[in-house]
């Protein structure tokens, strides 16, 4: 008798983020995002990013447990939108993660904040994420591929057709502010690396430039060195030329005497 093979039996399923994987993501993200002037992230650096992860955890970038560049984006996607909710409720979050996010999005960490690994950690908040993660895994990576997709999702209908929503809801209103703040933060991105681009490409320029008024000097170093040498070579040779006259003429003068 067959047995029909089980849909999930090609694939693994990822493993769930643990909180030590989690603080060195965060904090090998920072570290990135502002070596590159908070600009976007391209696929190297997440490859970075996540074998640097994998080092300070003391994992073998081989092993099953190690997170690929992918997931690394995904997490920080998801902690993004995360921080935002939390932030939306109140300034002050029990999230174990929003002092590092807040300090992610604000600026480095001051030298009085405490290490990354002494963050307490809610058992609560670390199964509801890796519920999310779960099930965002098994229904593929495709839907987080942005974070405008994360802002940009419709929200759920309500079912309740007589409930009416107040447009000037503070927290829909705050919602609102926060996807604007992210556009100009893409805006200014975008133009870092406009700018990047430019600065490049004007000391390429320049570096050319002057490679070439470098070889020009040197060829015309080089004609100026042979004219000269052409002319020592002619005089050279008139000097012999007169020589060899004044001994022949001084021969002949010796043997028409009487």
């Amino acid at each position: 008798m067959n047995s029909s093979p089980s849909p999930n039996s090609g694939t693994t399923k990822p493993l769930p983020w643990t909180h030590e994987e989690t603080v060195h993501l965060i904090q090998a993200y920072q570290e990135k995002w502002y070596s590159l002037k908070r600009g976007q992230l391209k696929a190297s650096n997440w490859e970075e990013v996540a074998v640097t992860v994998s080092a300070r955890c003391g994992y073998d970038h081989s092993e099953p447990s190690t997170k690929s560049a992918l997931q690394c984006r995904h997490k920080i996607e998801k902690l993004r939108q995360r921080y935002r909710s939390e932030k939306l409720r109140s300034s002050s979050s029990s999230w174990p993660y929003f002092h590092l996010m807040d300090s992610l999005h604000r600026g480095p960490l001051p030298i009085s904040a405490r290490p990354l690994s002494l963050v307490d950690v809610d058992d609560d908040d670390e199964e509801e994420e890796e519920e999310e993660e779960e099930e965002e895994e098994n229904n593929g990576y495709s839907r987080s591929r942005s974070i405008n997709y994360i802002l940009q999702r419709p929200t759920i209908v309500n079912r309740f057709a007589n409930v009416n929503v107040n447009e000037s809801n503070p927290i829909r209103k705050r919602r609102r502010e926060l996807m604007e703040e992210e556009e100009e933060e893409e805006e200014e991105e975008e133009k870092g690396r406009g700018a990047a681009v430019s600065e490049l490409a004007a000391e390429i320029r320049a570096f050319a430039e002057n490679f070439i008024g470098m070889e020009n000097r040197k060829m015309k170093m080089m004609k100026d060195t042979e004219k000269f040498r052409m002319e020592m070579e002619n005089k050279r040779m008139d000097l012999i030329l007169q020589s060899q006259k004044r001994i022949l003429d001084s021969i002949q003068r010796t043997f028409a005497s009487p």
